[in-house]
């Protein structure tokens, strides 16, 4: 059995924010709106008054700060409830995102997803990448549907600092790399096969794109380019991840990525930064020649994330032997099993990005 879960409504249009109150009101009058500090005022006054013109209340804003945990669904479903909210509305990245589906997924309630950031494809996605209250992974929570609604404006967006972008772009060049595998290893595998051109779609636009918008963003304007990179990380980059079918996706990017969440002290870098390394060790452990795996570290590096473990505070014989040990324990599915390579292909990976600085 083969289950897509996208939203019903995505919206990528300039002013989208001003106008949110219209949106919503077909969903709620009542939320509970979670956002992050700096995203609250990101989407401004505009958004607050566009609930009042539209009968919807604006007050009951909780402002998020911490990872998405447990303690966290529970706490925020248990003042929905307090405030008979009828949807949930989360505003922020991808932390404030998940837990906004989460808190909404244990109440039966929909969600919408507000995106202050580009940093990943979690405004679309129907899952919640849940943590401890520390930050280190405990599960892929599936929610029972995706947001009901994506309001993503790239006035806003494109204001966010561009390391979340990059991160963005690389985490959604990542669904390439990591969706390839599989339709290699099982060619008449069809909802792999509709992910892979998805994925490639996104990848393309990102690459002719990102660089155009992110200029005309400075000059205050936001066009078709600015639209096109925004649906590529979160519309197409969450459609892509959408289709899996029985064998699931073979990779090693995001299992590296969640792994390395429970070694604390490597938590200083964004999902799509680790993510771009994990990539770039994946190749290894896929056996490609150390020109491709270049190439790939050649593409991160123009988008800021040509990274060595030293960036991620990975560089002891312990943090690599818990990575090499965990992958395979936590995520079954993952085809490489044996922890010596594994800790050789991290190391590898290190030592490539390490010789492709030297030769900038």
């Amino acid at each position: 059995m083969i289950t897509i879960k996208t939203p019903k409504v995505y919206i990528n249009e300039v002013g989208s924010i001003s106008r949110s109150g219209e949106y919503i009101s077909k969903i709620g009058k009542n939320p509970l709106i979670i956002a992050g500090e700096k995203a609250k005022k990101a989407v401004g006054d505009e958004f607050f008054a566009s609930l009042e013109k539209n009968g919807i209340s604006p007050k009951n804003v909780q402002i998020f700060s911490g990872y998405p945990s447990q303690t966290q669904f529970d706490s925020y479903a248990e003042k929905a409830k307090s405030a008979n909210s009828d949807v949930i509305i989360g505003i922020g990245g991808g932390r404030v995102l998940d837990t906004a589906k989460a808190t909404a997924d244990i109440l039966g309630l929909p969600a919408i997803t507000v995106p202050t950031v580009a940093a990943t494809c979690a405004a679309w996605a129907a899952v919640t990448i849940q943590y401890d209250d520390e930050g280190g992974y405990v599960r892929s929570r599936l929610n029972k549907n995706s947001a009901q609604l994506v309001i993503a404006d790239p006035k806003v967006i494109f204001t966010a600092p561009e390391r979340y972008l990059f991160s963005g772009v690389v985490d959604t060049f990542a669904k390439f790399y990591e969706i390839r595998p599989t339709t290699e290893f099982f060619p008449e595998d069809v909802p792999s096969a509709i992910a892979i051109k998805a994925s490639k779609i996104a990848f393309e636009n990102l690459e002719r794109d990102t660089f155009k918008a992110i200029f005309d963003s400075k000059k205050g304007v936001y066009g078709e380019v600015a639209k096109n990179v925004i649906d590529a990380i979160i519309y197409l980059a969450g459609f892509a991840g959408s289709f899996r079918g029985e064998h699931g996706h073979y990779s090693f990017a995001h299992p590296f990525y969640h792994t390395s969440t429970r070694l604390h002290h490597s938590n200083i870098k964004l999902h799509g930064e680790k993510v771009a390394f994990g990539i770039v060790t994946q190749l290894i452990l896929e056996g490609k020649s150390d020109s491709e795996v270049l190439d790939a570290i050649r593409i991160f590096s123009r988008y800021e994330n040509a990274h060595t473990l030293e960036d991620f505070a990975l560089t002891t014989e312990k943090d690599l032997d818990f990575i090499s040990e965990q992958v395979p324990e936590i995520f079954y599915y993952v085809p490489y099993k044996e922890k010596s390579a594994i800790k050789s292909a991290l190391v590898k990976a290190d030592s490539l990005s390490k010789i492709f600085r030297g030769q900038k």
